[in-house]
């Protein structure tokens, strides 16, 4: 391990974010997984944190291949297989309709908020930096990661996600085009609910062909009622 690299890596993100009330923008939040990133691959430790990792990569990378991708892609593959078996096909159908894939698995639906969301992003990135003394940061349950979650959301641009694994191939679905869009102001708002201002639009695809469209926004935890 080349130590003085270490050291800078560290120093330089000891800098940005463990000092207390420091301020980041966009392009510093960028620079801080950069850092990040070059430091998991430089301890060893991309595997570990995988997670980290493929956030990191997310807002870098035109394509990604990670085990991330792998497993959401496959998540969404093996609700087709469920959906193609209780039709009874064995062909994908040419014009599906809007609800053939009908109600997702519970394993599905259970495994959102670790699949679709920011919070093992932010526990991993926690840990992380925890581990290497860089910085100590709150739980992120603690409402405290709004600010980061909007930063990186403007660093998103589209991307092109693709399913690598010959060890486990998939039947229906092979890629995804994943954005980020502006949350549509016109849809229903529930009172007591915080709304957060983005969402991802997924295409599931088996090579160019959109097969499943998957549009998520983010809702962060009712106001406590008084």
């Amino acid at each position: 391990m080349n130590k003085a690299l270490k050291a800078k890596l560290v120093k330089r993100l000891q800098n940005t974010i463990g000092r207390h009330g420091a301020l980041i923008n966009a392009d510093g939040l960028k620079s801080v997984l950069i850092d990040v990133r070059d430091l998991l691959a430089l301890v060893g430790e991309s595997e570990r944190f995988k997670v980290l990792k493929f956030h990191c990569d997310w807002i870098l990378h035109p394509n990604v291949t990670g085990p991330r991708v792998q497993e959401i892609i496959r998540a969404v593959d093996v609700e087709c297989v469920n959906s193609m078996r209780r039709h009874g096909l064995t062909e994908w159908p040419d014009s599906p309709g809007s609800d053939f894939i009908g109600s997702l698995s519970r394993e599905f639906t259970e495994g959102l908020n670790n699949r679709f969301s920011f919070l093992p992003f932010e526990t991993e990135l926690i840990a992380f930096l925890g581990r290497h003394h860089i910085a100590g940061l709150p739980d992120p349950t603690s409402g405290m990661y709004r600010g980061i979650e909007l930063l990186y959301c403007q660093l998103i641009q589209d991307r092109t996600w693709v399913y690598t694994n010959k060890k486990q191939p998939t039947q229906y679905i092979n890629r995804a085009e994943v954005r980020m869009l502006k949350r549509n102001a016109a849809n229903e708002v529930k009172p007591g609910e915080d709304i957060f201002p983005y969402a991802l639009w997924w295409a599931f695809m088996w090579n160019e062909e959109r097969r499943v469209l998957l549009e998520l926004e983010f809702i962060a935890a009712r106001a406590p009622r008084h």
